[in-house]
């Protein structure tokens, strides 16, 4: 059966993955560079590695997103799995905006939410399977 979504979420899962993974990396050279700061000049830095944890999981969150929107992008039976597992993901970016207009003001609030760009086209790739799936099977001539 045809998967209308599946360029959608191919293609966000592609760009979910490389992203995650610079993510990963730069969250935990920041941890490192920071508990190193923290030590040599001996300030507290359990609020910074507190932000860093939550960016982590948001990573790998994403990491995750990527790579069953690339295996699943073609299988119409999951596609309901993949539109959850993307609510859950607008629930995570909704709290990091919420923390960052609390912490950081209107400028972290525009900057976290340009994050909302890739779930919102793995949502309409998702979407677009659970239509073909819910329609009815047509007849060959």
């Amino acid at each position: 059966m045809y998967a209308p979504g599946r360029g959608f979420l191919k293609v966000t899962g592609i760009l979910y993955i490389v992203f995650s993974g610079i993510g990963i990396v730069f969250t935990l050279l920041a941890m490192a560079g920071t508990a190193a700061l923290g030590t040599l000049l001996g300030i507290n830095t359990s609020i910074l590695t507190l932000i860093y944890l939550v960016a982590l999981v948001l990573a790998a969150y994403g990491l995750f997103m990527g790579i069953i929107g690339v295996k699943h992008c073609a299988n119409l039976e999951k596609a309901k799995f993949l539109r959850t597992c993307v609510i859950i993901e607008f629930v995570l970016r909704g709290i990091v905006v919420i923390s960052s207009a609390v912490m950081i003001g209107f400028s972290g609030v525009v900057l976290e939410s340009i994050g909302f760009v890739l779930p919102i086209l793995f949502l309409i790739g998702a979407s677009k399977n659970i239509e073909a799936s819910n329609a009815p099977p047509t007849q060959p001539m």
